[in-house]
């Protein structure tokens, strides 16, 4: 039997027609998750509101902070907190506390602010600035006019910038276009696996897509000066030790012991010596060494763990005593510069704040 020219038509339309529609029901949708979105998903919980409030009273200032430490050590920017020592500090499940500013240092705008969890706090972790790419994806997060947990994306347009704002010279800044508003002060600026890799501190005023960032590396060298064990716990661990980067991704971080003056049990340390653990805690950066010892006493003995060539072996070290026992843990907040408690630094004319 012959099918006429009009039905062969119909039939072979037909057919293509539920050829077309199988594939289109076979057609596998994409994920609308991305890097961007997971790095957000797993940070969120360690980003907090910072509210100081306003001299002459009415609604608080708004600023951001990030979590560094479970134990409730926060980081922020110093014109967040300004000369208020108590700030309020908003957690990411919405509870609200009481907090304690431990530092606040102009030359660097950066501040910590201690709050006492009920139990331990999802800190972010500090990543490197070493490597940073121009060019590479980057995140901030932050509570821009009050619009709490605001996420936006950019780029490294540039590394090593210095600007003046309010007569200090901040240096070695990251330059991001990624959108930064009032508000975005003291929050995190991620990379695409979610490692901080700056705090959010100044935008240009007249300008667009031109915002800075304090790089990590000025993060982690400033904690580990002012909140180290020596400050801290009055103990004196005799580690000289420096940073690198061995991957781009995963366990990419290293502390390298370039110098030791202190008591060791057997094998002795060594120049080179990669150290992974002080105690229990696994380090990456000089921080995590001090933070490692908040709760040690002079005379206490500390196991290292450290490679050598290849091989792991345990070092027990021995803490000596430390002049100004507990003077950061402590101290009360030191009275920032005289400047008006504002929510974003603003690039302004000739580098001046507004």
């Amino acid at each position: 039997m012959r099918l006429c020219p009009s039905r062969f038509v119909a039939a072979l339309a037909a057919v293509l027609l539920l050829v077309s529609a199988g594939v289109a029901q076979d057609k596998t949708p994409f994920s609308r998750r991305n890097p961007v979105t997971e790095a957000v998903r797993n940070t969120k919980d360690s980003i907090v509101t910072i509210k100081v409030p306003r001299p002459n009273g009415g609604k608080d200032m708004i600023g951001t902070g990030v979590i560094v430490d479970k134990s409730g050590i926060i980081v922020t920017n110093n014109h967040v907190v300004g000369k208020c020592k108590s700030p309020k500090v908003q957690l990411a499940d919405g509870s609200l506390v009481a907090g304690e500013v431990i530092f606040a240092e102009a030359r660097w705008d950066l501040a910590a602010v201690r709050i006492q969890p009920k139990s331990p706090l999802q800190e972010l972790k500090l990543g490197s600035s070493s490597d940073l790419i121009v060019g590479e994806t980057v995140i901030a997060i932050g509570h821009p006019f009050g619009y709490t947990n605001t996420v936006s994306t950019g780029i490294i347009s540039a590394l090593g910038r210095d600007i003046t704002v309010n007569g200090d010279v901040l240096a070695g800044l990251v330059q991001i276009d990624a959108a930064i508003n009032p508000g975005n002060s003291g929050g995190p600026l991620l990379n695409i696996n979610g490692e901080l890799i700056g705090i959010n501190c100044a935008l240009r005023d007249e300008a667009q897509n031109i915002a800075f960032a304090i790089s990590a590396n000025t993060v982690n060298s400033a904690l580990a000066n002012v909140l180290g064990a020596k400050r801290v716990a009055g103990v004196n661990h005799g580690l000289e030790c420096q940073e690198i980067i061995v991957a781009e991704t995963g366990d990419r971080q290293r502390v390298v012991l370039a110098s030791f003056k202190g008591d060791v049990k057997g094998d002795q340390l060594k120049a080179g010596d990669t150290i992974r653990a002080v105690g229990a805690r696994q380090v990456v950066n000089v921080f995590d060494v001090e933070r490692s010892l908040w709760n040690a006493k002079p005379g206490d003995t500390v196991k290292l763990t450290v490679e050598r060539e290849g091989e792991s072996l345990v070092v027990e070290l021995t803490l000596g005593a430390s002049t100004g026992a507990g003077s950061t843990a402590n101290a009360q907040a030191r009275d920032a510069q005289p400047v008006a408690v504002m929510p974003m630094a603003r690039i302004v004319g000739a580098s001046q704040r507004e």
